[in-house]
């Protein structure tokens, strides 16, 4: 039976009607996702979508949140868009988020299995009946003891195959978008397509560690794009966890997005050089409570001379300040000694406005960085905040 769907625009308010035990989920369940507040009328509620989108089902009803900014400037947010994408355009692709995502990660498959998957070598527990690799003497001394009769080594021997962190995430992601029905058939079919030299793999749980294991490996640098896109699929995939009620769920977090495309945009403007440095979430210990670190991190610090010039914060919402996020900025200028300290926002055109503190000796600035319009309208701004940054920086 297909669930009645209630659609929602990130950040925009709409009125609906909402059954009792739907108004408890969303309550319980979903308050960090939607504000919900009483209509006018009974039974009817104000419902409010934060920074995400995606989807999510209730007890009887699927919500699906969809993004305030056109498509193809949403795929580029999230590292996705490309100059042959169209530019501009409103218009959502087939199958909505998930499906866009799929077919990405299938045109990121083939390239990686195009440069050819690279195996690698891990250990394996097993009973042999010959004696290689490592004996393991407690499990061994277990069957002594018991009686067993000892047709068998119990080993830890070393394998050479294509069960590595790298294609196991890539498997694994793989498997997490096909078990989505919502996927049309031409687009689960390219992606088995592009999965298929990964058949031969057994589907099973990714870790964290993979992720780490995969990003310290060198020979798997042509990994990096679909691994990329894998984390922002199995954070969406994780999304899950407060809902508890094993429906469908899938969200993106497009405050952690937008913080990822700064870092990308200037990483790529600022860094090809080699005079400025461009670090992500850098922590800085400020001391402790009851042996507990405490640790600040700014979403973004440029450093060049070996020095801190900025620190930036990404902050998806109506360009501000809030005094929260002044009081935040400021306390990252202090804890890293940098003259200049920005908030950035996400607009439909660039902007800067200057503020500053004390004897002129700390610069805040406030920045809107356009994310909607023409990409390559976006990606000059880009360039143009680099531009900014650097003349702050020298100044």
């Amino acid at each position: 039976m297909t669930r009645p769907t209630i659609r929602l625009v990130e950040r925009r308010t709409r009125e609906v009607k909402l059954p009792r035990p739907e108004v408890s989920f969303l309550r319980e369940h979903a308050r960090e996702v939607i504000d919900l507040v009483p209509g006018f009328r009974t039974g009817r509620f104000r419902l409010t979508p934060r920074g995400l989108v995606g989807f999510f089902d209730g007890p009887s009803v699927r919500y699906e949140i969809l993004p305030k900014y056109p498509w193809p400037n949403l795929l580029l947010i999230l590292g996705l868009g490309s100059p042959a994408r169209p530019s501009g355009e409103s218009i959502a692709p087939t199958g909505g988020l998930l499906a866009a995502l799929a077919q990405e990660l299938a045109s990121r498959l083939r390239c990686v299995t195009a440069r050819g998957l690279i195996p690698g070598y891990h250990e394996e527990d097993r009973a042999d009946r010959f004696l290689r690799g490592r004996l393991r003497a407690a499990d061994q001394l277990r069957d002594a003891v018991s009686r067993a009769v000892h047709e068998r080594f119990h080993i830890t021997d070393t394998t050479f195959d294509l069960d590595t962190p790298w294609n196991r995430i890539l498997r694994g992601c793989v498997s997490t978008l096909l078990s989505h029905t919502e996927l049309p058939p031409e687009v689960r079919d390219e992606l088995i397509a592009a999965a298929a030299p990964l058949d031969g793999m057994a589907v099973g749980p990714v870790s964290d560690d993979d992720f780490l294991a995969a990003g310290r490996e060198p020979r798997v640098a042509h990994y990096n794009e679909a691994i990329a896109l894998c984390q922002l699929i199995r954070d969406g995939v994780r999304a899950s966890a407060p809902f508890g009620n094993g429906g469908r769920v899938f969200l993106i977090d497009l405050g952690r997005a937008f913080e990822g495309y700064l870092v990308a945009t200037l990483t790529s403007a600022l860094v090809t050089r080699g005079e400025w440095v461009v670090e992500s979430q850098p922590e800085f210990v400020i001391g402790s409570v009851r042996g507990t670190p405490l640790v600040l991190q700014p979403d973004l610090v440029v450093r060049g001379g070996g020095e801190t010039r900025v620190v930036l914060d990404a902050k998806w919402k109506h360009p501000g300040p809030d005094p929260a996020d002044l009081h935040q900025i400021l306390a990252y200028g202090t804890i890293t000694g940098a003259r200049q300290v920005g908030l950035v926002y996400p607009g439909r055109r660039f902007a800067q406005r200057d503020l500053f503190v004390g004897n002129r000796e700390l610069r805040v600035s406030l920045f809107q960085l356009p994310v909607a319009g023409a990409l390559e309208e976006c990606r000059a701004s880009g360039k143009r905040l680099a531009r900014a940054l650097k003349r702050c920086a020298r100044g």
